[in-house]
């Protein structure tokens, strides 16, 4: 169970990365995970109800519907308790998954030269990936991550292979959104420890 209190995290990205781990988000992306196509507008529903019609789901949309950027913003104001960003962030992590293809996003095979790449080993075991193969980082931290992989396993093409694989467009735009970014530094420095 996550703690309530904010002085615990470090910042909004190692909160979010917590309630990757955290059991209500588990236990909702196994309730996804088992579901039906016929089941997504029920569950899209859902996600949008708990995102709620207040500043939330304002940087929801002006963020093009990414995760981590939301929850910094919403984690900058200070305003909402942890316990109600972990319920509004549940949602926008549910909706994440649902538009980049939900039950049809597991069944994209992972190509080979990843499968058997200990680089990406490494990845699933750091949970940056997850085990149908998906990042559980923000699109432009997954950006950042195929740039890497493409790089170090000589890998031409790398963002159609990534688009495919992640089910994703202008993963090419998110990459330049990276590097624009003051975290990244602190992403790559992560990716650098994890990779070796």
């Amino acid at each position: 169970m996550m703690s309530s209190n904010r002085s615990d995290y470090g910042s909004a990205s190692e909160w979010i990365a917590a309630l990757r781990q955290d059991d209500a988000w588990l236990s909702q992306l196994h309730r996804l995970e088992t579901s039906t196509a016929a089941d997504a507008r029920a569950h899209q529903e859902d996600a949008l109800r708990r995102i709620g019609r207040g500043e939330t789901f304002e940087f929801w949309e002006i963020y093009a519907h990414q995760v981590e950027p939301v929850v910094g913003e919403v984690w900058e104001i200070a305003e909402l308790s942890l316990p109600k960003l972990k319920i509004q962030a549940i949602g926008m992590l549910s909706m994440e998954w649902l538009e980049r293809g939900g039950v049809q996003a597991q069944k994209t095979a992972v190509p080979e030269v990843l499968e058997k790449s200990e680089l990406w080993e490494k990845l699933k075991d750091a949970g940056l990936v997850d085990e149908s193969g998906q990042p559980a980082v923000s699109r432009p931290e997954a950006a950042l991550m195929a740039d890497t992989l493409a790089v170090r396993l000589n890998i031409s093409g790398k963002w159609k292979l990534f688009e495919q694989l992640w089910h994703r467009n202008n993963m090419r735009n998110d990459f330049n959104i990276a590097l624009n970014q003051r975290k990244t530094l602190a992403f790559q420095e992560k990716l650098k420890k994890v990779l070796g």
